[in-house]
This record gives C-alpha cells, sequence and structure tokens, in this order.
C-alpha cells in the first residue's frame, strides 16, 4: 500500500503521540516532559537531470520562511519544518543545462513528507493558484486560500489521468507525482521526466509535450489556460509511443542511455589540455565522434564521418584556422569542464537509435553553455569497450550552416524621434541563420526559407558587409522568382532576425506603435504586414522550415535543401509583457547615444554592462553593431558578439565585446550619414531554448 504526504504525516504524528519508535532520544529529559520529534521535508529538485547548484527554500502559512540545504550535484534536500504550518510552498532555483530556472512545488499537510521539486510540481501549482506560481512567495493569503488537501488532490490526479499513457510506459503507474521516487539514473520519476517537457508561462498557462510527441509525424502538445486542469482525454496529446513516417519508434531511448556518451565528455575534458585533446593522446576522446570508430565497427548506414553545418569535425572543434577561435575540444578554457547529461529532444529514427539532444557544459571559469546535436548508435555491440553502449556524435550531415529558433525581443529606442516602430516594443521573430559558404568553401548565393509565419517566404543573400552568415534581405512576393531576387541590390546589414508581429511594451502606448514593415519605412526584416494572431498560432513546436540554398549562379533550381525544425515557438507579443527582462544599463545607452559625454570614440571593443536579476536566466551572449558614415568616407558597419558568464542576482557585469575578425567598431560620434545605427543587445536562453534578447538601438 503506498501512503499518500498526508497520510504519512498523520502516521508520523500518531507514532509520536503514543510514544512509538526510539525512546532513546528522550533519555536526558525531565519526567513527564514530551519533546517533539524533528519534522522535516525532504526531495529533490529536478528536470530530468538533477537540478545543479539549487537553492531550495520552503515557506509555511504564516510567512515563516526557511533554508533547506541541497546537495549541488544530485539536487536532494532537506527542509527542517518543526513548528511550522501547513500549507507549505518550496521553490528551487538552480542550473538547468546550460540555462536557470525556478521551480516551485506544494503541500497542504504539515510534518514529515518527501516533496519533490521538479517541472511537473510546477505545472501543478500553476494550475492551483491559476496564475505564475512564483506569486506564493512570500504571499501568505494567496497560499492559505489556495493550497488545500482539496486542490492538491484532485490537481494532482488530473495531471495523473493526463499522463497516464507515459507514467505506464516508464513503470510509474500508480506513482505520486509529487512525493513519488526520484534518484537520477534510477527508476522511477526520472524516467518520466526524460520523457516530458513541461513549460509554465508568466500568466500560469502550462505547455506539456512527450519526447514521443515531438517525434511523431504530427507533434502534439497539452496547452492549458490558468487554472484550467487537464482532463482524461488530454492524454491523447502526451502519447508515448513515437512515429517516424508513421512509423512507430520500436525502442524510445531514455536520457540514460546516453549516459556512457556523457562519461566519455567528462573524462575526456578532465584534466587534459587542447592540443592533447585534439592530438589523439587522450584514448577516451576516441568515444565521442563516429570519426573515430575502426573500420568494420560501424553500423550499416551510420555516416562514416561526423558533418554538421558544414563543418568536419576536426573545423568545428579543432584548433583554430584563420586566426578564428579555436574549436571545443582544442579550446584550453574547457579543460575540466563538466558536461551534463545529454537531454534528448527528439528521436528521428522509428528504431530509435538516432536522437536530437541538446548537449551544455560547465567550463572551469564558470561560463556555461550547450548545443544541439544529432547522436547516433554507431557501433557494432561486438566492438565496443565495456561501458560503451555505442552511441557517437554524427551531426546533423547538412552541408551548409542553417538554424532556425524563435527569439521574443525587448526593444528600447534610444533616439525617441526616430524609434523605429513608434514606440519601445516587445517583438516575436524567427532568427533564420544560413552560412555563406558550404563543407567545401563553395559560396552560398542565396537561400529561400519557408514555413509557418513566413507567408510566401523570406530571401537571405550576402551582406556587403563583414557578417557570417547570410543577411535577411525581403520577404517574397507572391510572384516573385528566385531569378529576380537574386537580382537584388546587397545591403550592408547582418541580419538573422525575421519580425513576425509586436506590440507596444507599455499598453498605454499601443495607439504609438507603428510597425516597420508597412510604408512608408519598408524595412525588409519585418514582415509585411505584421502577422495576425492566426497566423501566429500556426508556428508551433517542431514545425518544419525549408530551407533552399542556391549556389552557382544557378537560379532555376537550389543545390541543396534542408528541413529545420524551430524547437520552441515563442509566446505572443501580449504575453510578452509579463516576462522579466534582464537589462542593458543606462551606462552603455550613453555609450551608444551621440552627444553624451561617454560617447563610444571608436575601438576594437565595446563595452557592455548590465545588473543581473533573479528569476531569469543568466545573459549568454552579446551582439554589438555600428554603422557609420563619416564625411567623405564609405559605410563601415561592424558586427562582434561576445559571451557571459553566469552571475549571482544583483551582480553588475561589463563584458567587453569585440568585433569581428578583428575588426575595430567605428565611432559613433561624428556621423554624417542618415542610416547611421548603434546598436546592442543581450540574449539568454529558457531550459526549452527559447531565446529571449534585449536591444536597444540608436537610429539617426
Amino acid at each position: 500500500m503506498k501512503l499518500t504526504p498526508i497520510a504519512i504525516a498523520l502516521a508520523t504524528l500518531a507514532l509520536s503521540a503514543c510514544g512509538g519508535g526510539d525512546s532513546g532520544s528522550n533519555a536526558s529529559t525531565a519526567p513527564g516532559t514530551n519533546v517533539p520529534a524533528a519534522q522535516t521535508v525532504s526531495g529533490v529538485a529536478a528536470t530530468g537531470a538533477a537540478m545543479q547548484g539549487a537553492t531550495v527554500t520552503l515557506m509555511d502559512a504564516s510567512g515563516k520562511s526557511v533554508d533547506c540545504p541541497a546537495n549541488a550535484t544530485t539536487g536532494a534536500f532537506q527542509c527542517t519544518v518543526t513548528g511550522l504550518t501547513a500549507p507549505f510552498v518550496l521553490s528551487a532555483a538552480g542550473n538547468v543545462a546550460d540555462s536557470q530556472a525556478t521551480l516551485i512545488a506544494l503541500s497542504a499537510s504539515a510534518g514529515t513528507q518527501t516533496i519533490n521539486i521538479t517541472p511537473i510540481t510546477n505545472a501543478i501549482a500553476a494550475t492551483i493558484v491559476g496564475d505564475n506560481p512564483s506569486k506564493l512567495l512570500g504571499n501568505t493569503g494567496l497560499l492559505q486560500s489556495k493550497v488545500t488537501a482539496q486542490t492538491v488532490s484532485s490537481t494532482v490526479a488530473a495531471y495523473a489521468a493526463a499522463l497516464a499513457d507515459l507514467l505506464a510506459a516508464t513503470g510509474n503507474t500508480g506513482v505520486d507525482l509529487i512525493s513519488g521516487p526520484l534518484t537520477a539514473g534510477a527508476p522511477g520519476l526520472d524516467r518520466l521526466l526524460d520523457q516530458v517537457k513541461v513549460n509554465v508561462l508568466p500568466d500560469g498557462s502550462v505547455q506539456i509535450s512527450s519526447v514521443a510527441g515531438a517525434s511523431s509525424d504530427t507533434p502534439a502538445q497539452l496547452q492549458l489556460s490558468p487554472g484550467v486542469a487537464p482532463q482524461p482525454s488530454d492524454k491523447a496529446s502526451l502519447p508515448s509511443v513515437a512515429t517516424i513516417n508513421g512509423n512507430p519508434v520500436s525502442n524510445l531511448p531514455t536520457a540514460s542511455d546516453l549516459v556512457a556518451l556523457q562519461t566519455a565528455l567528462n573524462q575526456c575534458f578532465a584534466g587534459s589540455t587542447g592540443a592533447a585533446r585534439t592530438g589523439g593522446s587522450v584514448p577516451v576522446c576516441g568515444q565521442i565522434f563516429v570519426d573515430d570508430v575502426a573500420n568494420g565497427a560501424l553500423i550499416n548506414g551510420v555516416p562514416s564521418a561526423y558533418l554538421n553545418n558544414g563543418l568536419t569535425a576536426d573545423k568545428e572543434f579543432g584548433p583554430a584556422l584563420g586566426g578564428g577561435a579555436p574549436g571545443l575540444f582544442a579550446d584550453d578554457a574547457m579543460n575540466n569542464a563538466s558536461f551534463s547529461l545529454p537531454e534528448i529532444i527528439r528521436v528521428t529514427s522509428s528504431s530509435g537509435d538516432t536522437l536530437w539532444v541538446k548537449l551544455a557544459w560547465t567550463r572551469a571559469d564558470g561560463l556555461r553553455d550547450g548545443m544541439q546535436q544529432h547522436v547516433q548508435v554507431a557501433v557494432q555491440p561486438a566492438a565496443r569497450a565495456s561501458g560503451d553502449n555505442g552511441w557517437r556524435i554524427v551531426g546533423n550531415q547538412r552541408a551548409v550552416f542553417t538554424k532556425v529558433n524563435a527569439n521574443a525581443q525587448k526593444w528600447d529606442w534610444l533616439n525617441s524621434a526616430t524609434a523605429m516602430t513608434g514606440t519601445n516594443a516587445f517583438v516575436d521573430s524567427i532568427n533564420m541563420q544560413v552560412g555563406i559558404v558550404d563543407a567545401a568553401g563553395t559560396p552560398v548565393d542565396f537561400a529561400i526559407v519557408t514555413g509557418p509565419g513566413l507567408r510566401n517566404g523570406v530571401f537571405l543573400q550576402p551582406s556587403s558587409g563583414t557578417c557570417d552568415t547570410l543577411n535577411i534581405r525581403a520577404q517574397i512576393g507572391a510572384s516573385q522568382t528566385p531569378a529576380q531576387l537574386a537580382a537584388l541590390t546587397r545591403q550592408s546589414a547582418c541580419r538573422n532576425n525575421f519580425r513576425l508581429a509586436g506590440v507596444a511594451q507599455d499598453p498605454a502606448n499601443q495607439g504609438s506603435f507603428t510597425w516597420p514593415g508597412d510604408a512608408p519605412r519598408n524595412n525588409t526584416a519585418w514582415a509585411k504586414p505584421q502577422l495576425t494572431a492566426s497566423e501566429l498560432a500556426t508556428i508551433t513546436p517542431f514545425s518544419a522550415y525549408t530551407i533552399a540554398i542556391y549556389q552557382g549562379g544557378v537560379t532555376s533550381q537550389p543545390s541543396k535543401t534542408y528541413t529545420v525544425r524551430l524547437r520552441t515557438p515563442s509566446p505572443s507579443p501580449d504575453a510578452l509583457r509579463q516576462y522579466t527582462w534582464q537589462d542593458i544599463s543606462q551606462a552603455t545607452r550613453d555609450i551608444l547615444t551621440p552627444g553624451t559625454a561617454s560617447t563610444f570614440a571608436g575601438g576594437p571593443t565595446l563595452p557592455v554592462t548590465w545588473t543581473t536579476k533573479a528569476g531569469v536566466p543568466f545573459v549568454k551572449r552579446v551582439n554589438v553593431q555600428i554603422r557609420s558614415t563619416m564625411s567623405g568616407q564609405p559605410t563601415v558597419f561592424v558586427n562582434g558578439v561576445g559571451r557571459a558568464s553566469p552571475a549571482a542576482p544583483g551582480t553588475t557585469l561589463t563584458l567587453n565585446v569585440a568585433g569581428d575578425q578583428g575588426t575595430a567598431f567605428p565611432a559613433v560620434t561624428g556621423w554624417t550619414g542618415t542610416q547611421d545605427m548603434s546598436f546592442t543587445n543581450m540574449s539568454w536562453a529558457d531550459p526549452l531554448d527559447l531565446n529571449f534578447t534585449t536591444s536597444v538601438e540608436y537610429d539617426r
């Protein structure tokens, strides 16, 4: 028989009242004096993999808070709750792969009990409160009114019914979603968390998908409005069996199947140097890429060499070429880096032996990053060493760099007289990146991207400036041909974001909001006109985008065509008003503004400063762009990107961003052209790889 948390608490209290248990603890107590046994709440903070470096706090119904020491690696925590009053709200803030998250869990009962903190408990809390579950923190009135034994038990039961197929498939039938067994790599809720992706939006809406659903021909996702519990029929949206091209996946992997790859990565980088890793003197490094599989040991049909976005393993991960930065394996900054257990994003073969995964790591200096990769069972069983189950990184096997992801953007205009959207705005966009050459070094003439939200498609061509990827040049008209598009004049911009729709940041300023894609502004990287709500709704998780690449002067047909999937769409522009955003400092805004005392005078680097905020993933990257024209001189456009390390909330950071390929940024002072611009943005990603950006721009 399985005891619920309430039953466990009652049983504990009954034993205490009857004097049950070991009486030795009261040996020194005066006769007739009862000392209550210490009561604890314990559990694990995890998102599939354990939440690393978690800070766990518990608050009771009276507002008393206690810190709950957590193991930095396993996520296990324990809180002393002796004398505290139920209901309880627990929060865990910690590292999730290369991002950060804050999760909530609830209990309506007092006393000793197990309460795990996971994305599922966070969703349960959101449904119970009907709002952002973090609003329970510090709000005793909301906690007391919303969190009762009945609301907790009924909501848990509703989620269990919707997840019934996945619970059964992962061996968790009848397991409590809050208090069930949870240990990384062990049977229990860990296996469920590996198969379920949960996202709670700031308004309390809940999105749940399964790895199986993400891999099906028609990806499914359960969407719940604030305060609306799932229904038993909703389990159809959370399948436990993946299908590829109509065929069921015969063996659905779990993240634990990739632990050998994680182990090889950690052993490869532990105590080694970049030269040793790339020079072949660290044997375990040979258990990572498909290139190192010995002749005759490769499974039939598996690619014999890594190829990813136009790069071989040596080019992407090896020593620096042409003055560029070293690759991941050659970079001594990666010495002693620690890799998380790979996250399965999507299964891509009906045999379950090919996966789209997320690799994430933390460097010794604290900088955290990650990449999406394709892995495959590549080694014949008889040729595997002990502990090696044959998984290898194979790449996406595309000869040209191609990437599509969603971006939610907060836009502040430093020159209100030329605010591109009429006022400060929130904007949804799709980031589309296509390389300027293929794996053989052949230039890309142009590319056409089609898919949900892009109407007739978007045209990308090389820039006349210094850019590593094609520039978004135009939204394609209904009758435009590739030959007509190829004749368009190149621009100096390095635009990757195609803006879809937006709203004024302040609803009171909505009347001042304009859309630059419309006449007379006619900006080429903005949809014309902005997308409607129904058009935005067509962009769903794992929407497919076709990227047609044209080369060699041929416009009659593409030389290469790739299908690229969008992992997570952006929320609606209206919803972005409810998010918390990292912000660029006033000092940086002054640097980018002509006429201030600290206006940027030009140089190899530009400093960008911000103070980190709580409850928001840390800033990962900073981008700077300056387009400047001096009297009698041609226009100069320089782009630069820098990476940032995570820091505690309230920390002020400055990142000196260098111009691409060693090019110095021009001065913001002394502009004479009408298209001069200074721009910077900071970006971060949530655990589901949705990108957020805060941008500030001064336009002439």
